[in-house]
């Protein structure tokens, strides 16, 4: 006991080593192992928590692939649609405008005859005048 005595160690560290053994045991059944419980249970529903969410992610990848393979086929249905209505009016013009020129072609028609008569009219009425005109002229020079 002589050397527990030169370093300065009496029986008041013993007592503290039997209180601090109560202690430690005291504060591990009453508060560690509790706490040690409830991280292992957080840790346990996190675990949960980050397989779920992994599981969600997945299923969003999945959805958002389904939706954009929907998307092309729609926008192919929609392109198909489009360009089929686009023939249709093209066709529907094509059709509209031979029809107005086929009409304008008749009114040219129409009215160069009309032009041609009116001409032809308006020519044998100068040959008929040119007589009178040229006998007013001349009567007119010679008085």
């Amino acid at each position: 006991m002589d050397i527990f005595g030169q370093l300065g160690i009496n029986t008041t560290a013993g007592f503290q080593f039997v209180l601090f053994a109560i202690a430690l045991i005291f504060l591990s059944k009453f508060v560690f192992a509790p706490y040690a419980h409830a991280l292992e249970e957080r840790q346990a529903r996190t675990k949960g928590g980050e397989d779920l969410a992994l599981e969600y992610q997945n299923k969003s990848v999945e959805l958002q692939s389904e939706y954009e393979a929907k998307l092309r086929d729609l926008n192919g249905q929609i392109k198909t649609i489009v360009d089929a209505s686009k023939s249709q009016a093209n066709k529907e013009y094509e059709v509209l405008v031979e029809r107005a020129r086929s009409e304008a072609e008749k009114h040219v028609q129409t009215n160069r005859t009309k032009i041609s008569s009116a001409v032809t009219a308006a020519a044998a009425e100068l040959k008929t005048q040119t007589t009178a005109v040229a006998m007013t002229i001349t009567n007119k020079l010679l008085k």
